[in-house]
């Protein structure tokens, strides 16, 4: 059991980084649980992002068009 949270607690960080470890992910035994916690450390990071935009007021994509220098 605990290799199991820990496992979800590294796809956790590897997801609210960006990140996914190939080795991990296709691991027979932890591998679920990484994969699991890859995509809540995902949402987390996405709900992150969508508070900070929030904050600051922007609206729609902050990619429409070229930054204006």
């Amino acid at each position: 059991m605990d290799e199991a949270l820990v496992a979800y607690n590294a796809g956790r960080v590897d997801g609210a980084a960006g990140y996914r470890d190939p080795q991990i992910a296709e691991d027979p035994e932890f591998g679920a649980d990484y994969r699991v916690g890859l995509l809540d450390g995902r949402i987390a990071a996405f709900h992150l992002i969508a508070e900070i935009r929030k904050l600051l007021g922007v609206e729609g994509s902050m990619y429409d068009g070229p930054d204006e220098t």
